[in-house]
């Protein structure tokens, strides 16, 4: 029987000790008349995890819609949107992936309200240990979410700032000493050796406070944030029976099914005897899931 049918948006989790995971999905019912179109998300009832070590098969029609706007698509871009959404969105900006480059006191953003509401909040520069070291920034509450979502074994919070664009403008600095990527292939192979990332966070904070930032870049607004001493480093669980012995990204298609036997959830993998497959680079594509 299926556990699920519809347009794949993303694995949510839950806890960290271990991670349980969920399918978020979609599904979408148009009125030719008035040529609408209404999309219901919904989330599983049963736990991905329940299904390991059983054989399970991952099928598509190759139908995709926009997880925005619900139209349907012949490509996405941008792991779910149409090219209409992409272009006009403002978390489709470049600026979100490279947040130092913010423009909104430009009055070029995209769409300032949304600006304001998430990217003007308070945001956490982190380092974390998925595939080695690394340091990234985030605004979920709590932090570990992200880790959760890149798949890292170890989590610490570095410091607090007021906003993305000063996150960014941190990050972007100390990315000329730490990757700010994670490689996914060594993340699927298995868990990272251990890294006294507290040990790391004090010796970066002392890196930073010998330099001077502003924010935004160009002016002389000094660039301040709040570092965060107390914490200790955090080990997150995931549901692994075992790690696949061939590290293969498995392609999803209407003439490729995926099957196999599950056998871990890491990140936004699934983990198969036979390869694994990143569910996030899914997103708007019609999926059954079955066992």
């Amino acid at each position: 029987m299926p556990s699920f049918q519809g347009f794949v948006r993303k694995m949510s989790h839950k806890g960290t000790n271990p991670v349980s995971y969920f399918w978020e999905y979609a599904n979408y019912s148009e009125d030719k008349k008035t040529k609408t179109i209404e999309g219901k998300e919904l989330t599983s009832d049963v736990p991905i995890e329940s299904f390991l070590g059983k054989k399970i098969s991952l099928i598509t029609n190759d139908e995709i819609r926009c997880m925005n706007c619900g139209k349907k698509t012949k490509k996405s871009f941008n792991q779910g949107y149409c090219f209409v959404c992409f272009s006009k969105l403002a978390e489709n900006d470049l600026c979100i992936m490279r947040p130092e480059t913010c423009h909104h006191h430009k009055g070029t953003c995209r769409d300032s309200e949304w600006g304001n509401t998430h990217c003007f909040k308070k945001h956490i520069l982190y380092f974390a240990n998925s595939s080695g070291m690394k340091v990234g920034i985030t605004k979920e509450n709590p932090v570990s979410n992200r880790w959760v979502d890149q798949g890292a074994k170890f989590g610490i919070p570095i410091l607090e700032v007021s906003s993305r664009r000063d996150a960014g403008i941190l990050e972007h600095f100390l990315s000329q000493f730490l990757p700010d990527k994670t490689s996914w292939q060594k993340m699927v192979a298995g868990d990272p050796g251990i890294i006294d990332l507290k040990k790391e966070a004090v010796k970066f904070l002392n890196h930073l406070e010998k330099n001077e930032f502003f924010s935004p870049i160009e002016t002389k607004q000094k660039l301040t944030w709040k570092p965060i001493l107390t914490e200790e480093m955090m080990e997150i669980e995931y549901p692994i029976l075992t790690y696949p012995s061939k590290i293969k990204s498995l392609k999803l298609t209407k003439e490729t099914p995926v099957v196999g036997t599950l056998v871990g959830i890491k990140g936004q993998y699934l983990l198969f005897d036979t390869g694994v497959i990143n569910i996030r680079s899914l997103g708007g594509l019609w999926i059954e899931f079955s066992a």
